[in-house]
């Protein structure tokens, strides 16, 4: 990214950002844990060697810092496919520097691949609580399996945990392969009336355009959509337009409604 790193005063963004909702009508944020979701599919390569994602990364740890509990963001990856949807950890205030080339590029399951939607969206669900998952437990040797030298079958383990409020903001550069699974989930979601609501982020330095995440913003209650063209400037705006951007009515409305 042209100009180097980007440096923020961090604790006044998150002011900033409490006034910007104040203004809006929610005068008192509610309580709830934060999710970025960074897609890692070749086609965004040069966004987060360049420092564009650190940067947005960088622009929303207010987010955190105001909303969640522990004033983090849990970050997650995804590329193609189930097993390339990936919890990568937190960041926080003291650990957003060069977060993606320290901690994401090349480094990350599916790094460079293609590009789900779906897998992630149901990574971050059970992750919160909202939709149960199930996981291969360790395969263990049984007794006769020892002898043997087989092992037994692995067994489904439930990773459901207690149920959070979340706010999931996701950053994708284009097009996805699977959109009806991806639909299907959103669906579902909202059918359970999962308390989660996702802010997709279309980014690009291109002017790409974004129909299919457009589409999801319009037809899901929970789901909002927003064009970042020229990110690398678009993260060097002052904290008032970034907030009035993100911080779209229906977000307001649901923020209100916690």
């Amino acid at each position: 990214m042209s100009g180097g790193p980007l440096h923020l005063d961090l604790n006044k963004s998150t002011e900033k950002l409490r006034l910007s909702l104040v203004k809006m009508g929610v005068v008192t944020p509610p309580e709830m844990e934060l999710a970025f979701d960074l897609d890692v599919s070749g086609s965004f390569d040069d966004e987060h060697r360049d420092g564009s994602t650190t940067a947005l990364i960088t622009r929303l740890i207010p987010w955190g810092m105001l909303f969640d509990p522990d004033k983090k963001l849990d970050v997650f990856t995804f590329s193609n496919g189930q097993e390339h949807a990936h919890y990568v950890g937190e960041v926080m205030a003291d650990t957003h520097e060069d977060y993606v080339r320290n901690n994401i590029i090349g480094k990350v399951p599916g790094y460079n691949g293609g590009t789900d939607y779906s897998y992630v969206l149901e990574k971050n669900l059970g992750h919160f609580g909202w939709k149960t998952t199930t996981v291969e437990a360790p395969k263990k040797k049984g007794f006769f399996g020892g002898l043997l030298g087989k092992n037994e079958e692995a067994v489904p383990a439930s990773t459901a945990s207690v149920q959070r409020r979340s706010l999931v903001i996701f950053v994708t550069d284009g097009a996805n392969g699977d959109k009806e699974r991806t639909e299907r989930i959103l669906a579902e979601s909202e059918a359970r009336k999962d308390g989660v609501y996702f802010l997709f982020l279309g980014v690009s330095n291109q002017g790409t355009k974004f129909p299919f995440i457009e589409h999801l913003g319009d037809r899901f209650n929970n789901v909002g959509f927003v064009a970042v063209n020229d990110v690398a400037n678009w993260v060097k705006k002052p904290d008032e337009e970034i907030n009035e951007i993100l911080l779209g009515e229906e977000l307001i409305e649901w923020l209100k409604a916690a």
